[in-house]
């Protein structure tokens, strides 16, 4: 496909470096706590998004739009755990990012956006630490 402009569209990045900033910041939680390894995870929502077959399997099996990218199922500070949501430095979250944020925080869940590996490591050592 051409634009108007004559140029091939570009590629979305945009997820391919959400998921290297992801896959760098669980790396990190992985190596530094052991102690919480299991505790922290990822829900697979990507698939096949041009397949009506597969996004009737995934919703069938559960799959929920705008979840987190990562779910740490540890109580702190009157949490009932944490939720992190990867963004590159100028991603924005989708509404249904937001309506789901909306939601688990109404039941007590700490919900945070992480930009960059420091903000994670921010993010995660700060909620770890108890009082």
């Amino acid at each position: 496909m051409i634009t108007e402009a004559g140029e091939k569209p570009k590629k979305r990045v945009h997820s391919e470096s959400e998921s290297r900033l992801q896959a760098t910041c669980f790396a990190w939680f992985w190596n530094t706590f052991p102690e919480y390894r299991g505790l922290m995870f990822h829900v697979p929502s990507e698939g096949n998004r041009n397949s009506v077959i597969d996004g009737g399997r995934r919703k069938a099996m559960g799959i929920v739009a705008g979840v987190s990218d990562l779910i740490f199922m540890l109580p702190r500070h009157g949490y009932h755990g944490l939720c992190i949501e990867m963004k590159t430095e100028t991603g924005k979250q989708s509404d249904k990012q937001k309506e789901w944020e909306r939601k688990v925080t109404e039941q007590g869940y700490d919900y945070q956006i992480a930009r960059s590996l420091s903000e994670f490591k921010t993010c995660v050592t700060n909620y770890i630490i108890e009082d």
